[in-house]
């Protein structure tokens, strides 16, 4: 039984086999070469005014949430939190993170910040397993210290990045 290609020339077979690697490599660099997306309105959120804490307050919510959909599955997702910080000495901001209405979570680094002689921008980068389904992420802040003790941050971004279609 002979087929196309018993009945083709070295040169049409090789002319072939050349032009199906190109259309092969043109569709792997089409899909390599995509530019990665932004991340979505409902996963970043940014507040630019003035939050106080104390020692004895415990955790509090800071006014930046985000949104994450993940579809029918569970996911890790990378949570990035930013923030001006400053706080008194012998004291430190800790930072956790709370899934829609469930306990506070300390996944990752919890010492946001430490006494120094000026504010600085401080970060905060976590990876949590999110349920399948839409969440909300809602980072929580305490100050650690002896009664008395006050911290403040300002002008702070929050990110969540999952997966993204």
């Amino acid at each position: 039984m002979s087929t196309i290609f018993s009945t083709m020339s070295r040169t049409k077979k090789r002319a072939l086999g050349a032009g199906v690697c190109l259309v092969a490599a043109a569709g792997v660099s089409a899909t390599m070469l995509t530019p990665a997306q932004a991340i979505p309105v409902a996963q970043r959120s940014c507040a630019f005014d003035v939050a106080g804490n104390t020692a004895v307050n415990g955790w509090r919510p800071v006014n930046s949430f985000v949104t994450i959909n993940n579809g029918a599955t569970s996911r890790p997702v990378v949570v990035n939190f930013n923030a001006d910080a400053g706080v008194d000495t012998l004291a430190e901001i800790r930072i956790g993170y709370r899934v829609d209405a469930g306990p506070v979570q300390t996944p990752g680094a919890q010492n946001f910040a430490n006494h120094t002689e000026y504010w600085q921008t401080r970060h905060s980068m976590v990876v949590m397993t999110i349920p399948s389904g839409v969440h909300t992420i809602r980072p929580y802040w305490r100050i650690s210290g002896a009664v008395g003790k006050n911290g403040v941050i300002a002008s702070r971004c929050l990110t969540a990045e999952a997966y993204t279609s």
